[in-house]
């Protein structure tokens, strides 16, 4: 069947009742850029005498989609960008320019800048392994600081104080007349890297950067390569830059070290700012407000930094979002006006609604969820001698146990025995555990969070670690990043095994939501939701990355029992359906025994009783420690 079909909504898939957009090639933003895009095209000629404000509107356009990469999605919170900016400009002198360089156009000038300013964005990006937010921003402060003093003292490459002027404006061989033509060449330019942009934050790298910027604890936790992807980053945010310094220096005809100071960076993570981190058409926004607005009304030129600080003052407080934030909010309050309408079909409404059980049978059988069953047991895990020590206190002390595959184990204990801690030992989160772990006959001893998140360890969190500003859709397709095999540069260009993983991770997720009753909740926004139903998501992320043992830290706390009881009877069946064991910390005891095979006590960091509950709850000692004399 395909997804064009005409089907009853009780027969249709999980995907199809909800309402989810399919992936695929081309999104209604693409039909708006291309628009917007083929209007500035053809209406050029009208504002020949802006030629060089439009030319800057485009750079710092292309500036902000790469921020978008680095700082909206990422999260990485950079004031060194005028350094790429520097180095494309100065690249592309020295390539075009026949006085003193190789005299060659931008078939050369592209890629080169693309490459060097790559390499140096991996190498910018490196202090994000160590600090973070404001000191990040310091860090890289610095280096633009430092980075203009380079450009001043490099005399063969910049000329030092006098700088240098760009070459000829040529494509492989033919002449780019400057104004109109170069302004269109940029457009192209700047349209297939927007492209390019929105492709990466649509797939798997762009989902994981939002999981980074929102938690990078949960990030880790399923598999993430948090440190790669902070570089990354960085890497594809300083190519792009680089690219639009090659712009910066035809359009300027010429580039000193004084233009790359770290003046130009704040405004730049600036403009940014206040077009909309977490948009594209914030960065041309963004790009319009600050270049183009005082272009046209010149009178108010000098007051610049008060325009731009009382606009910034003004969208903290109403619009953290910025200006496409605004745009947004209000197409949201008229598409819940119109909701019954057809407008509202174009329009962006986020809100819920009831969605149709299909009559086609449980999720577990659907085509998607169907090819996950397994018969044979998974997450057999050996805990030998495990210690965690926060100065004098013995969290863990001496923590052995096993775990056969696919049983559903309980740990229990009072606030303090040690549970959660030894939950952080086993998935790496305590940095202190000593200790043997093996899952399946692979040591994970001494890996690193995510390697042990491969290798099949599944984790929720005590104090929930969501995403709260991305959609409960995305939370499972985060736990799936792992599953989708297709590689960055695929990605990058969209090509059509992409959007085939894209598709099976969405239907895959969708029947997720279905099976934990998340399903009509797909579009909000975590925050959003009540605490149950965000409990509800943590489980559903862990259950994503099809784990070989789920790690759940009290999935129920907070919850009636009926409820807890509803939501880990799901749990445990989707658990045997893919073969996997669970072990749950749960302080409701009514709940572990009536879920859990075997029952593990722990007190004072120590092992205090192990075997079935009845046993367990039996226990003299348990008694006095915990349930009570």
């Amino acid at each position: 069947m395909t997804y064009n079909e005409q089907t009853s909504p009780s027969s249709a898939s999980a995907m199809q009742r909800a309402g989810i957009p399919v992936p695929g090639y081309i999104k209604r933003n693409h039909i708006l850029g291309v628009f917007f895009f083929a209007l500035t095209f053809l209406l050029l000629p009208q504002f020949d005498q802006y030629t060089t404000a439009i030319g800057f509107i485009l750079v710092f356009a292309a500036v902000g989609g790469s921020l978008v990469l680095a700082f909206g999605a990422a999260g990485q919170f950079t004031l060194g960008h005028s350094i790429f900016l520097g180095a494309g400009a100065f690249l592309s002198a020295n390539i075009a320019n026949d006085s003193y360089g190789w005299g060659r156009g931008l078939e050369v000038e592209i890629p080169i800048a693309l490459a060097v300013c790559f390499v140096l964005g991996l190498i910018v990006g490196l202090p994000s392994l160590r600090v973070n937010e404001l000191y990040l921003a310091l860090a890289t402060f610095a280096i633009a600081y430092v980075g203009q003093q380079v450009l001043y003292e490099w005399k063969q490459f910049t000329a030092g104080g006098s700088g240098k002027s760009a070459g000829d404006l040529t494509l492989f061989g033919w002449e780019i007349g400057r104004g109109t033509p170069y302004i269109r060449l940029s457009l192209i330019i700047i349209l297939v890297t927007f492209w390019i942009v929105g492709n990466i934050l649509d797939g798997k790298t762009g989902r994981s950067m939002n999981a980074l910027r929102t938690s990078e604890t949960a990030a880790r936790s399923v598999g993430i390569n948090v440190a790669w992807l902070k570089i990354l980053a960085f890497g594809i945010s300083g190519a792009i830059t680089g690219l639009a310094g090659v712009l910066y220096i035809h359009n300027l005809r010429y580039a000193g070290p004084e233009n790359f100071n770290v003046h130009l960076s704040i405004l730049l993570i600036l403009t940014l700012i206040i077009g909309g981190r977490h948009r594209l058409a914030g960065a041309v926004v963004g790009a319009i407000f600050v270049k183009f607005l005082p272009e046209l009304i010149r009178d108010v030129q000098e007051y610049e930094g008060i325009i731009y600080g009382g606009a910034l003052i003004f969208l903290t407080l109403f619009s953290p979002r910025g200006i496409i934030g605004l745009i947004e909010a209000g197409l949201r309050s008229i598409g819940a006006l119109l909701a019954n309408t057809p407008v509202a079909n174009i329009l962006p409404n986020s809100a819920s609604k009831e969605i149709e059980a299909s009559s086609d049978g449980t999720p577990l059988e659907s085509l998607s969820l169907a090819g996950l069953a397994n018969s044979e047991k998974r997450g057999h895990l050996t805990v030998t001698d495990a210690r965690v020590i926060f100065g004098g206190v013995r969290a863990v002390d001496g923590v052995s146990f096993e775990v056969e595959a696919g049983k559903v184990t309980g740990v229990i204990g009072s606030n303090g025995a040690g549970k959660t801690t030894l939950f952080n030992a086993i998935t790496g989160h305590a940095k202190n555990a000593e200790g043997v772990f093996t899952l399946d006959g692979f040591e994970l001893s001494n890996k690193p969070i995510f390697t042990r998140s491969l290798a099949g360890l599944g984790r929720t969190f005590q104090n929930l670690n969501l995403h709260g500003d991305i959609r409960v859709l995305d939370h499972a397709l985060i736990g799936l990043e792992r599953e989708m095999k297709y590689g960055r540069v695929s990605e990058a260009f969209r090509l059509p095994h992409v959007v085939r993983n894209e598709r099976q991770a969405y239907e895959r997720s969708a029947e997720l939501l279905d099976h934990m009753q998340l399903l009509e909740f797909w579009n909000e926004k975590v925050d959003d939701l009540p605490y149950g139903l965000q409990k509800r998501v943590d489980v559903a992320r862990g259950l994503a990355t099809n784990p070989s043992v789920l790690l759940l830290d009290e999935p129920a706390a907070g919850l009636p029992t009926a409820e807890a009881l509803e939501m880990m009877e799901h749990v445990i069946e989707y658990a045997e359906h893919i073969g996997c064991g669970v072990i749950v910390i749960e302080h409701n005891v009514e709940l572990v025994a009536d879920v859990c095979e075997r029952v593990i006590v722990m007190d004072a960091g120590k092992i205090l009783a192990d075997g079935t509950a009845q046993s367990v709850m039996q226990n003299a000692d348990v008694i006095a420690a915990y349930l009570g004399t």
